[in-house]
């Protein structure tokens, strides 16, 4: 079965864009990034923090979809690097305890927050809002 190419239904064609998947866990980084990477997005995943910053460093993300609870250094510190460095990235917090600091996703302008589990559908809504609010931000080029 071909469940790469949408349907006569499926959505119309976007813009490519890059998703990094942050989560410690690997079941959800392998589920989350299929499902990213059969939609049409370009996918690279990381276990930690750490990973995922020198991963940005070499491959700037459009979105990042970052756990909160990971060991060694949080998705809350991983968020305050990234809107340092990456202003423009667009960040969707993932979550399985719904502890969410309204202060952070407003100070660290979230783009979404993803309770776990979740499905396919809440994901792919969740990256074409973040895709949205990324595009309302940029200033005009042409």
């Amino acid at each position: 079965m071909e469940d790469r190419m949408p349907g006569p239904d499926g959505p119309a064609p976007r813009p490519m864009a890059r998703v990094l998947i942050v989560d410690d866990e690997e079941s959800i980084r392998r589920l989350v990034s299929k499902w990213s990477d059969v939609s049409g997005y370009q996918v690279k995943a990381a276990s930690s923090a750490e990973a995922a910053l020198l991963m940005m460093h070499a491959w700037t993300a459009d979105i990042v979809v970052c756990d909160i609870r990971m060991p060694r250094y949080s998705g809350v510190w991983l968020i305050e690097h990234l809107r340092t460095l990456y202003p423009s990235t667009a960040i969707i917090i993932s979550t399985g305890y719904g502890e969410i600091d309204p202060a952070l996703t407003v100070r660290a302008r979230v783009t979404g927050c993803l309770a776990k589990p979740y499905d396919r559908e809440t994901l792919l809504a969740s990256l074409e809002r973040a895709m949205e609010a990324r595009k309302a931000a940029e200033p005009a080029v042409h």
